[in-house]
């Protein structure tokens, strides 16, 4: 009798490592697709600006020639680079409703949403 009880126990404790090794792969895996995730993103997101740079300097351009119409050059490069600095001003004051809240959105509900899959 005693002898099939730790048998018995042997196996619980054999089947509670197989189980936790198996935990710890699932977390290193969940935590391996998140990491791809957001580097993924990261990675995109700055092709993305690289591209919208030269876009945004011909639009500039395009909006100086039409300045040129209505003053000299030098007023209408310097009516541009007011409005520039004051896009930027208006992205730095408004900067945490503009980025930094959608970026930690995004990371929070990356890394501590539920996984539909393990719990049905």
């Amino acid at each position: 009798m005693k002898a099939k009880i730790t048998d018995e126990i042997k196996e619980i404790i054999s089947q509670g490592m197989n189980w936790a090794k198996l935990e710890v792969e699932y977390v290193k895996l969940t935590a391996a697709e998140k990491v791809i995730i957001l580097m993924s993103t990261m990675i995109l997101g700055g092709i993305c600006m690289l591209l919208m740079l030269p876009l945004l300097i011909m639009l500039l351009f395009a909006l100086v020639g039409v300045f040129k119409m209505f003053m000299s050059p030098a007023l209408a490069y310097l009516s541009v680079g007011g409005i520039v600095a004051v896009v930027m001003a208006l992205i730095f004051i408004f900067r945490k409703m503009l980025i930094i809240t959608p970026v930690a959105r995004f990371i929070t509900r990356l890394f501590l949403e539920k996984n539909h899959n393990s719990e049905s």
